[in-house]
């Protein structure tokens, strides 16, 4: 007896089990976590932490017209990066932005602003020749939407990941 009350408890909770609704499935669009955005008010004491101490390779950087350096990626491994940015008087010091790598930046803006996010018109990087949208969170946070093709320096440098 004890054995089909055991028999039938099981039955019941896995017939209410399999009725349940399925969650959705994530979005197959986002690809990874590309990169963290951070100013710094020492840029270059801030690069030399983070190639000398932590020792991430600088994977790229790039200068203001007068030589002062504008930004630099360090390769954390293959796929993420951190983005040292200097502070401005519109950037101040710390966090800036998140990017994620996505597999169409047109599919996922018009994914995101069908369900009401805000998100400008993507387009491609002069330096880096990637195609990028930015999306705001509803707390304001800024996410990078970035495309990343053959030819675009972000993906030229994950190919030569050699670690």
């Amino acid at each position: 007896m004890r054995d089909a009350l055991v028999l039938v408890t099981g039955i019941v909770i896995g017939a209410t089990i399999a009725a349940q609704p399925a969650q959705p499935a994530p979005p197959r669009d986002l690809v990874s976590l590309n990169h963290v955005a951070v100013a710094a008010r020492d840029f270059d004491g801030m690069s030399a932490f983070y190639g000398d101490v932590l020792g991430l390779p600088a994977a790229f950087s790039f200068k203001q017209a007068d030589g002062s350096p504008y930004l630099s990626y360090f390769q954390v491994n293959r796929d993420t990066f951190v983005e040292l940015m200097g502070v401005t008087a519109q950037r101040p010091a710390g966090f800036v932005h998140f990017g994620l790598e996505v597999d169409n930046v047109d599919a996922v803006v018009n994914r995101l602003r069908a369900r009401g996010v805000k998100v400008g018109d993507p387009s491609v990087s002069a330096r880096t020749n990637a195609k990028i949208a930015v999306a705001h969170a509803p707390d304001g946070t800024t996410i990078e939407l970035m495309e990343l093709g053959p030819d675009s320096l972000q993906r030229r440098v994950m190919n030569d990941w050699r670690r």
